[in-house]
């Protein structure tokens, strides 16, 4: 072997190494798109073997994408090169996941292109702690704002309600009728300030075993009256007694409260509530479901966005809070609905030691 022909190959043995190693998915396609290699890292990313998918066309992204691969391809076609494309691929199994590639056109000795290379990374993780950074310095924001705001609201709201107070006590009062109406405003402004200042203060003070099933009494208790008014039959189903979370059980109440209430506002005359509560692998779920009007995709797509509301005289603030509650309590909560049929509110927690022992 000559002495110029040792340091090709080892340079084609690193090259191999690290085709073989890399953490990044690395794979080469012809120009009918079929896959030509492929190392195992895109074998383990994409979940397709060499064997499978060796020169075969087999489609790596959701139709949503063609438009988009379609105007990459045409680039590569003439030459280009891409890098750190935030693109969304498609798994063997059909699942997506958000990736980061490099796309490279390889040339042959004419300077044509005859097959294109492809080096993914998974970034999904990192985006989900992109978008927790973003959500956090939202809330950090939000609240610094919330607390001077209320702050400023409340100081002079008391002393009207004062004064309101003083001219109702005067049986002579010639205003009665409108310091009733101011009373009841400056009622509704107190309320915004209070959800306000939830933003401003942190969920969960000092926790302690929490019986849901209490809460959820003590709160439909609250609720009998409006229930009467507009004809609703609430329904409880529980399969156990005792099922204790560790948190606050005034912000878990206050959680609770905003769903039923919503519920409520959902059902116009005469409708059912059924609030089921279950315990499943040390975790108790709850769901919270009426066959109200319902809301279309897009509300349901923003009800836990701060100031979002369709009430008249909704904050926009009392699904974001009750989001919030329940993730600082190691909880999830999402929302399916149809809208002009139902709704279900669904909330997993996780169980106390005085539930497991």
């Amino acid at each position: 072997m000559s002495k110029e022909f040792i340091p090709t190959v080892r340079y084609l043995n690193y090259l191999d190494l690290f085709f073989e190693q890399s953490q990044d998915a690395i794979s080469v396609f012809d120009l009918d798109d079929n896959i030509i290699t492929c190392n195992p890292a895109f074998e383990q990313l994409y979940g397709w073997t060499l064997e499978e998918c060796s020169e075969k066309s087999i489609s790596f992204y959701p139709e949503t994408e063609y438009e988009k691969v379609h105007a990459r391809c045409e680039l590569l076609y003439k030459g280009q090169s891409l890098a750190n494309e935030r693109v969304t691929e498609m798994r063997k199994d059909g699942t997506l996941f958000q990736a980061e590639i490099s796309m490279t056109p390889i040339f042959n000795e004419l300077n044509e292109v005859v097959a294109i290379s492809h080096i993914a990374r998974d970034i999904t993780s990192r985006l989900q702690m992109e978008q927790k950074t973003l959500e956090f310095e939202r809330l950090q924001t939000m609240s610094m704002i919330a607390a001077k705001v209320a702050h400023e609201v409340r100081n002079p709201m008391t002393a009207i309600t004062g004064f309101i107070q003083l001219m109702n006590q005067d049986s002579a009062n010639p205003y009665s009728y409108f310091t009733e109406i101011m009373g009841n405003e400056i009622s509704r402004v107190n309320q915004i300030v209070t959800d306000f200042l939830a933003l401003a203060k942190p969920t969960l003070h000092d926790t302690a075993p929490v019986s849901i099933l209490e809460v959820i009494e003590e709160m439909l208790i609250e609720f009998e009256e409006q229930f009467d008014e507009r004809a609703i039959s609430c329904q409880l189903n529980a399969e156990e007694l005792e099922l204790f979370i560790q948190g606050d059980k005034s912000s878990l109440h206050q959680a609770f409260y905003n769903i039923l209430s919503n519920c409520c506002d959902a059902i116009e005359h005469t409708g059912n509530i059924i609030i089921s509560l279950t315990n499943q692998e040390e975790t108790l779920h709850i769901c919270i479901e009426d066959d109200g009007c319902g809301m279309d995709q897009l509300t349901l797509a923003s009800i836990d966005q701060p100031f979002f509301s369709t009430k008249e005289n909704g904050t926009g603030l009392g699904m974001f809070i009750t989001k919030n509650i329940i993730v600082d309590h190691k909880g999830t909560l999402l929302v399916e609905s149809q809208q002009s049929a139902w709704t279900k509110v669904w909330i997993s927690l996780p169980l106390a030691n005085e539930t497991l022992h």
